[in-house]
């Protein structure tokens, strides 16, 4: 497999690990810094888990470069600079890129409606931009949710996902209102890819920007039957048991524009380089892809406190730097990068390990390297404060007020407090112990702090910070039905959109769902006429009678989809 040299880096061959009894390539020098970008590694940095491939870039070189853990359990192959790794939704630049190089030629507008392309969707998309698709402002549904509603999979192809987003009846919200992520609108640009050019956006990225960067053992991978040289699996830790388990995609294809491209830190190093070569696309491209979006009343589309979405990336400041950044999440794998344009220094973390947190080691990194000009890391200061925070004696009596459901509307999301003797959980698949801190202060996990507000002797409000957000839920009636009571919500319901009907029926007085003839599980009742399974929101509508006609799911990324009564 051929080998690019656009960098110039130091290969110091292999290093003894002491705490592995294997060998790892390095590329560039291991100095101080270095050693302390390992330490972060640490836990990762042995034969037996997978873990994370690291990049850090200075002046379009790699300035260090290694892996931590392995690449395959099964084959005892470590992971290094060059295993390939699918990076998730790090890979809406790459089509954000081709489509940016389409409009340089004429061939679409960004300000075009989806509609002059793919014809075939509701007339709403006449109001939906091409821009609007790539900034995470289009209010499109997002296509993983839908499927997920449908009871299927995909069968491996766009076709499957395109039929899909054309039944979806109506936006999340008008286009431009707000910032949503959705990776719907990056399938649709990879079909006019397309459409335009006749080649799929994997011939056209292949030989457009990957070959000409010198990016061969970069892809979009189309077929997951695929052998990938060098490449790394997909991992998980098994429930309930030690060890880990393989996770794996089953249809890259269908996603491709959305994700499904596989590169190396090495690689990727090239592609950074790009953004201030401009070797590839020009310099105008670059500036389009790093200018935050503007929303309908004219403020940036934030993606986060300190972030806002651009084309295919986020951009903002970190600790006070100017950054561009992305992450990724697909199967088993997670990937970030973070690069500070003005320091012309970069950090990428692509690991095949699930609950790895590369943003976060990514930020650990680039603390190491530029913490000197960085202002003083108040998120993770704070984090450490509260995570090491005593525990309070509250009696179980200033609890009890606590307990109940707590919804945020607008996210579609519920969250439930219940009290086991003198504990305070979330409850849900996971019980996550809401831990007193005293003055009004709790801890849920790691890295969040609940508060409860309102006036009387039960609050009102419960407010969850964290270090990205604070996210306010309002208190909602608890329900309890009784098995009678919940025979009122059994029968099928069909939604046209996601082509299923869903079959809600009593077992064990319970409301079990099935979907297509598989138990997907429990609907537990949590307020009055609504239900929760897993992340899902469903709330049950009722016609002029009083009887149960239907219920609207609101799951996040997918807002007011709709289920009629059929039997």
């Amino acid at each position: 497999m051929h080998r690019a040299t656009l960098f110039t880096a130091t290969l110091l061959g292999t290093l003894a690990v002491p705490s592995a009894a294997y060998t790892q390539q390095i590329i560039g020098t291991r100095d101080a810094r270095a050693l302390r970008a390992d330490s972060v590694f640490e836990r990762f940095d042995r034969t037996d888990s997978p873990g994370c491939a690291l990049g850090v870039y200075q002046d379009g070189k790699i300035l260090y470069a290694r892996g931590y853990g392995m690449a395959s359990l099964e084959h005892g192959v470590a992971l290094s600079p060059r295993s390939v790794l699918d990076v998730g939704s790090i890979s809406k630049q790459f089509t954000a890129m081709s489509m940016l190089m389409l409009q340089k030629e004429g061939k679409l507008s960004l300000d075009d409606p989806i509609r002059k392309y793919i014809p075939e969707m509701p007339a709403y998309a006449d109001r939906i931009t091409l821009r609007r698709a790539l900034s995470q402002t289009s209010g499109l549904r997002d296509l993983y949710i839908m499927m997920g509603q449908s009871g299927r999979t995909f069968a491996g192809d766009t076709i499957d996902a395109l039929a899909v987003i054309t039944r979806s009846a109506e936006p999340n919200y008008e286009p431009g209102a707000r910032y949503l992520y959705t990776n719907t609108g990056w399938i649709l640009a990879a079909q006019i890819v397309y459409r335009l050019t006749g080649k799929t956006l994997a011939q056209f990225a292949d030989e457009r920007i990957f070959r000409p960067l010198g990016m061969y053992d970069t892809r979009y991978l189309a077929d997951v039957t695929t052998i990938i040289p060098e490449g790394a699996e997909g991992y998980a830790p098994r429930v309930g048991a030690p060890g880990f388990r393989v996770a794996r995609s089953t249809y890259d294809g269908a996603i491709m524009g959305a994700g499904a491209v596989h590169t190396t830190v090495e690689d990727f190093g090239r592609w950074l380089n790009n953004y201030d070569e401009a070797t590839v696309g020009g310099r105008d491209i670059i500036q389009t892809m790093t200018t935050a979006t503007m929303l309908n009343d004219g403020l940036p589309a934030k993606s986060g406190p300190t972030q806002a979405y651009a084309i295919g990336l986020n951009v903002g400041t970190l600790r006070g730097l100017r950054v561009v950044s992305h992450g990724g999440s697909w199967a088993g794998y997670r990937g970030h990068f973070l690069r500070f344009p003005d320091q012309h220094f970069a950090v990428a973390t692509f690991c095949n390990l699930t609950t790895s947190g590369p943003d976060s080691l990514a930020r650990k990194v680039a603390g190491i390297y530029l913490g000197d000009r960085m202002q003083p890391d108040s998120a993770t200061i704070w984090a450490v404060a509260l995570d090491s925070a005593a525990r309070a004696d509250v009696p179980v009596a200033s609890l009890r007020p606590l307990v109940g459901v707590w919804r945020n509307v607008e996210r579609g999301e519920v969250r439930r407090t219940r009290l086991a003797a003198d504990t305070l959980y979330y409850a849900g698949t996971e019980r996550t112990r809401i831990v007193p801190l005293g003055g009004g202060r709790y801890r849920a996990g790691t890295g969040s702090e609940v508060r409860f507000e309102g006036e009387g002797a039960a609050p009102s409000r419960m407010l969850v910070r964290t270090t990205g957000e604070t996210v306010t839920y309002v208190r909602a009636d608890s329900a309890a039905p009784s098995p009678a009571a919940l025979a009122e919500y059994a029968g099928d319901y069909r939604s046209d959109e996601v082509d299923a009907v869903h079959r809600w029926k009593m077992e064990k007085g319970q409301l079990v769902l099935y979907v297509n003839d598989r138990r997907l599980g429990v609907l537990e009742p949590t307020y009055r006429d609504g239900f929760v399974r897993g992340g899902t929101e469903i709330d049950v509508e009722r016609d002029a009678k009083g009887r149960v006609a239907g219920f609207v799911v609101e799951s996040g990324r997918v807002r007011h989809l709709r289920f009629t009564r059929v039997r």
